[in-house]
């Protein structure tokens, strides 16, 4: 439950600071002075969006801030799920700048919306005047059954399988058109993939053959080369290159022994005439090998021409991108071949997930069936208090095939206030203070079975008076002795009822209005309940009764 609250800058709110007790907290003011102002403050508290119009004028940030008491509510499992500190004790804050930014804290460690939502559908149960409409929803009626059936478990389990099914079958139906697109284009890729098979590609075959090319098509100018170079080496000449040499290094050895540096210079001419004689060696291999053969040439520019043709069919540059297409080629044609299998097993899993889904919708649907009687009769002996004996209500689940968000039933809630009244869906038959009635009904079955700390009403009493008021706030203070209930309200017979009164009022401070909301004395709260009984002003008379109606 809540034990305090803390607003700053909120909305109207320059700074409040209170303190709720177990039991009925009542909170009343007068029409304007900003009860729904601090209902939305705790609304941040649970996930609710924000934007930077909740920011006071003039300030930068507004913090909202509460302490709950947790124990015995196992968040425990939900706290080490978002690797929280848990404690008994436990800290929600958040953080709101004029920018429109928000931040989110419990126990002073940082939770993104979504968590600080989870969280708080743990914590608080809002209901606001225009829930109200929710009553002829069919997912509110479905989480009245689910939550008397007790099915919370049982829904876990099932959305986890829905949503594993809901995967499956995405995986299922997309590799369904991908292969169906691949099997529209599977001619034309094997077509070119047995092109490029047959084409036998080698890693950096082309560049070798384009360097046989050159050499093939150029050969009697490179043997001519070749051969002169030899000649001018090694040739028949008696001037030729290593003849020279020879002469000239038996010249400077005659005369080594007088000089030291002419005998090293003679060592570098002989070692210069062996390196040129082996240069002359490796020219006349190479001429030897090289010779002018047609057939080779064809054969090499014939191997270029179809690689060339290949690199211009599949606009790429080079024999390694061909390659890659090829083996891109091959896998996407043994996907295809083996894709039917692949199918075949994403079919035989998710037959089996459905069939998990159904069975747990089947589980569902039975227990809500169990507990659609007992609804009904506790609904209607709840109205009959409320001075709605002949009211009458009918629920009705339908079976479905479909596998739907909460299982396979559809839900209706058909109602009559009066006996002798046709069954209608409740929007088209209730009016205002009916729906409040059955709302608050609904509303205290629920709290009995889910164990939510605190449960807050906001006017969930419009459009009734006299004897139903008084025991609508009977039935708030019976749900308070379980929890703490906040309930605002403008009738004196449920603030009456309450364990703890609150007074929401405006004031001017520093020249504007500002919301302030604090907590009624014994006797203040004997003259706050007469001012709403005479509605005007407060007398002897109207004390009295307020006093007989707390003493009540």
């Amino acid at each position: 439950m809540i034990t305090t609250l803390h607003i700053e800058n909120y909305v109207l709110i320059d700074l409040l600071d209170i303190r709720f007790e177990r039991g009925l907290n009542i909170i009343t003011g007068e029409t304007g002075a900003g009860k729904s102002i601090l209902l939305g403050a705790i609304g941040m508290l649970t996930g609710a969006r924000a934007d930077s119009s909740v920011v006071k004028n003039g300030a930068t940030t507004c913090v909202i801030e509460a302490e709950f008491e947790v124990s015995d509510y196992d968040l425990e499992p939900l706290f080490e799920e978002y690797d929280l500190d848990y404690s008994d004790t436990m800290i929600v804050r958040r953080v709101i700048t004029v920018q429109g930014k928000s931040r989110s804290y419990v126990n002073d460690l940082p939770v993104t919306l979504a968590q600080l939502k989870s969280i708080g559908e743990r914590l608080i149960d809002i209901h606001s005047q225009h829930q109200t409409l929710l009553l002829g929803d069919g997912g509110f009626q479905m989480d009245v059954v689910d939550c008397v059936a007790e099915n919370d478990g049982l829904l876990g389990a099932y959305r986890s399988v829905l949503s594993s099914v809901k995967a499956v079958r995405a995986r299922r139906d997309a590799a369904a058109e991908e292969l169906a697109q691949a099997r529209r284009d599977e001619e034309f890729m094997r077509y070119q993939y047995e092109q490029l098979e047959e084409a036998k590609l080698q890693p950096g075959e082309k560049e070798e053959l384009e360097a046989q090319e050159a050499v093939f098509a150029n050969a009697t100018e490179i043997k001519e080369a070749l051969w002169s170079s030899c000649a001018l080496l090694d040739g028949d000449a008696e001037d030729n290159v290593l003849t020279s040499l020879r002469k000239i290094e038996s010249s400077l050895e005659s005369i080594s022994e007088h000089s030291s540096e002419v005998a090293a210079i003679a060592e570098r001419i002989s070692s210069s005439y062996y390196e040129l004689k082996d240069v002359c060696e490796e020219l006349s291999s190479l001429d030897e090998e090289i010779a002018a053969d047609p057939a080779e040439l064809e054969r090499v520019q014939s191997r270029l021409d179809k690689i060339y043709t290949l690199e211009k069919k599949h606009h790429v540059e080079g024999v390694e991108p061909l390659i890659e297409l090829r083996d891109s080629l091959s896998a996407k044609l043994a996907m295809i071949d083996g894709s039917d299998d692949r199918i075949a097993e994403l079919d035989a899993e998710l037959a089996g997930l459905t069939d998990k889904a159904r069975s747990i919708a089947d589980e569902l649907s039975a227990r809500r069936l169990s507990v659609v009687e007992r609804i009904r009769e506790d609904v209607l002996s709840q109205l009959s208090q409320l001075g709605m004996e002949g009211a009458r209500l009918s629920i009705e689940l339908r079976r479905t095939d479909e596998l739907l968000p909460n299982g396979s039933d559809t839900i209706e809630f058909l109602f009559s206030a009066n006996k002798g009244g046709h069954m209608e869906r409740i929007a088209k038959v209730a009016s205002g203070g009916e729906m409040s009635r059955l709302m608050l009904a609904l509303k205290s079955l629920m709290a009995s079975f889910r164990s939510l700390p605190t449960v807050i009403f906001d006017e969930i009493d419009t459009g009734v008076s006299g004897s139903v008021a008084d025991k609508m706030g009977e039935i708030m203070e019976r749900l308070g002795a379980g929890k703490q209930i906040i309930n605002i309200t403008h009738l004196p017979q449920v603030a009456a009822k309450g364990a703890h009164h609150f007074y929401v009022y405006k004031s001017d401070k520093d020249g504007a209005t500002v919301t302030v909301i604090r907590k009624l004395t014994d006797d203040e709260r004997v003259d706050k309940i007469a001012e709403m009984l005479s509605a005007s002003r407060v007398t002897d008379a109207a004390r009295r009764q307020a006093r007989e109606l707390l003493g009540r």
